[in-house]
């Protein structure tokens, strides 16, 4: 189960990656990627392959690794419903306070790793079992970070869970706080087998106990964990599937009159800019085709024939419509081929029936249909 959890961490930060490449100011996205990078790499260290070798490069580095990623997997988790939840006045001054103790008590982790014996170094976690200060204090400092990270993190998804209007957001919200808690429940017991291995036998009944609870409660954490931030993606592209697949259908759909345009007037392209919208998404090329085509009708308004139609302007079909536009098409066509001017006048654009709408998806239908049409 934790390999194929690996697996799926690395791919979900390959997804992220990309996409922060075609977004780099995109923090939210930033946080997002940076928390899947941190706890894929977190996971993988853990590997015996992987962990062989690290330790043959410095003793102990799998498990200075695995504590700092698993830190700033869940820093990110904070910083993310910080981000998203927070007034935008105050994000910046509580990030601030979270950076300073989260980065504080994993800089003093490192510390007492660094200065530690090589046999402490290797495993921490057995040495603070066998009561060793040096892996006590590294123990305890980095399950400090982690409870504050995990606190944090808790406290802001439930009160993102209150606030939230959509129900498979909801429902995965609260999958996670249900993650998290556990991960907080986990983690105080990891402190107390800590805290306890100092005053008690390593084979105590007590410490035993706490340790087998401690794994119970940590085998729920990580499926409440992965389920929780799964959910919500997976439930929101699934009910957002019949919409994906209009705009596919409508984007493609669009194409004949768009390249006819394209032909026309090769300046339409616009700027592909990066940001809140996703330029590589079906929906924002969908827009901007649709944007584009638009304006190249109104760029045709010289071209379209003097003599109309005989018919009001708002009962005019589609087909009549298309009949004007390929007609534009042609005398440009000409016009640029020999140097002539617009052999039309001033003439308003086609539009769509009844007007020009108030909503973009009711333009693209109509263009659609023009579309088609020709």
């Amino acid at each position: 189960m934790l390999l194929a959890f690996t697996v799926l961490l690395w791919a979900a930060t390959a997804v992220k990656a990309v996409q922060l490449l075609r977004a780099p100011d995109d923090r939210l996205l930033r946080t997002v990627a940076g928390g899947l990078a941190a706890a894929a790499i977190a996971f993988t260290v853990g590997r015996r392959p992987v962990e062989a070798w690290l330790d043959g490069l410095v003793l102990g580095l799998p498990s200075l690794i695995r504590n700092l990623g698993m830190i700033a997997a869940f820093y990110s988790l904070l910083a993310f419903f910080t981000y998203s939840a927070a007034k935008s006045a105050y994000v910046s001054k509580e990030m601030r306070v979270h950076r300073i103790v989260v980065g504080g008590l994993a800089a003093l982790a490192t510390i007492v790793w660094a200065v530690s014996p090589a046999e402490i170094r290797a495993d921490p976690r057995t040495a603070a079992s066998a009561g060793l200060l040096p892996g006590t204090a590294f123990q305890l400092l980095t399950v400090l970070a982690l409870l504050y990270a995990i606190a944090g993190g808790l406290r802001r998804v439930l009160r993102y869970v209150n606030s939230s209007h959509r129900r498979h957001l909801r429902v995965g919200l609260r999958i996670l706080a249900a993650g998290l808690a556990a991960a907080f429940l986990a983690n105080m017991l990891s402190t107390c087998v800590t805290l306890l291995s100092l005053a008690l036998p390593r084979d105590h009944p007590v410490v035993a106990a706490a340790r087998a609870t401690y794994l119970i409660v940590i085998m729920v954490a990580i499926p409440g964990l992965a389920i929780g931030l799964a959910y919500p993606i997976v439930a929101g592209m699934t009910r957002a599937a019949p919409t994906w697949w209009k705009h596919w259908r409508e984007y493609h759909a669009l194409r004949p009159l768009w390249r006819q345009m394209r032909r026309a007037f090769p300046t339409i392209m616009l700027r592909r800019t990066f940001g809140a919208v996703r330029p590589w998404s079906i929906h924002a090329r969908r827009y901007r085709r649709a944007c584009e085509i638009r304006d190249a009708l109104v760029m045709l308004s010289p071209y379209y024939p003097v003599h109309r139609p005989g018919k009001n302007a708002s009962v005019t079909t589609v087909t009549d419509f298309a009949e004007q536009v390929r007609e534009a098409l042609r005398a440009r066509t000409e016009a640029r081929e020999d140097g002539s001017e617009p052999i039309g006048g001033p003439v308003q654009a086609p539009v769509p029936q009844g007007g020009l709408s108030r909503r973009m998806d009711d333009d693209i239908r109509w263009l659609v249909e023009l579309s088609r049409a020709l």
